[in-house]
């Protein structure tokens, strides 16, 4: 596996994105607009009362309607803050780079800049990074203390590096996140465990789930016509020696068909899904992202 230094002279470039966000189509997109981006979010249930002349006919729940023998509509009280939190892998597989960035380089400056969006919009911000075990843990919390925060975080090598178990990176959020929240899980989904997914679902029962995979151009697609080539397991560091030109396009093949099955996992449990590529910029991914999940909600 091709390990690059870890770039944590990281400090000044995120200063230079917070400014940059700030001035950003980002933060004006985001500022305050959280409650239509997500589904239910920012709202929570008040109760029912009768239907009135030009109401909106889609709050009306039938099946209350029907057990009082009126028409009831919905109501719902908002919510003063949304909470978001980061679940980020930070695993062997994450250090990994065949471009000038590394995959944990890409997530610092995408979740730096989400976070910078976030707190504009007054809402909370948290973050856990994960391997096999959390070895970072900030509550959700509101102000700008918490942007320098997720960042010293984010910077801090001691936390990188090491096996990589989705299923236990769940059961710790299970076990301390006790409030509503968007959980953001980045991760290159780079050795899932056999039915992972079960605690994706049990995820998607408490919280609205996003999922973010964070991959390599090499990752997905095998240098053409480079003879053999050396692929190594990035956690039992086993070495296999391909030819690519013999195995080159079935090697794609798995890799669109595995990535294919993890996007559908997510759209089963209703959380939304984006596959972002290291070589490729965020933003535009990242805000059409947005503005689909706006549009669902204004349906």
């Amino acid at each position: 596996m091709q390990i690059k230094e870890l770039d944590f002279e990281l400090l000044e470039k995120i200063r230079k994105l917070d400014v940059v966000a700030r001035k950003s189509t980002l933060s004006r997109t985001l500022e305050g607009n959280w409650t239509t981006i997500f589904k239910g979010r920012g709202m929570e249930f008040a109760g029912y009362r009768a239907y009135n002349y030009g109401d909106d006919a889609s709050m009306i729940d039938w099946k209350a309607s029907l057990r009082a023998k009126q028409i009831l509509i919905k109501e719902y009280e908002e919510e003063k803050n949304l909470n978001v939190f980061f679940l980020i892998d930070v695993s062997n597989s994450m250090l990994f780079t065949s471009t000038d960035k590394l995959k944990c380089e890409y997530v610092i400056e995408l979740v730096a800049s989400l976070t910078t969006a976030i707190l504009r919009s007054g809402d909370a911000v948290g973050l856990g990074m994960f391997t096999d075990k959390l070895v970072c843990r900030v509550d959700p919390n509101i102000g700008r203390s918490m942007q320098y925060r997720v960042i010293r975080q984010l910077i801090n090598k001691q936390h990188y590096g090491g096996d990589f178990s989705f299923k236990k990176a769940i059961m710790f959020l299970l076990s301390f996140l006790k409030k509503k929240a968007l959980i953001v899980i980045i991760s290159d989904f780079i050795g899932l465990e056999e039915n992972w997914y079960k605690y994706l679902d049990v995820a998607s029962q408490r919280w609205e789930v996003i999922g973010i995979m964070v991959r390599d151009p090499r990752d997905r697609e095998l240098p053409k016509n480079a003879g053999q080539y050396v692929l190594e397991d990035p956690y039992s560091n086993e070495k296999l020696y391909v030819d690519v030109n013999k195995y080159g396009e079935l090697y794609k093949n798995y890799v669109q068909k595995e990535e294919a099955e993890i996007q559908d996992r997510f759209i089963k449990t209703r959380s939304g899904f984006l596959s972002l590529q290291t070589d490729q910029d965020f933003f535009l991914p990242i805000m059409g992202f947005f503005k689909r999940r706006s549009n669902i909600q204004l349906l």
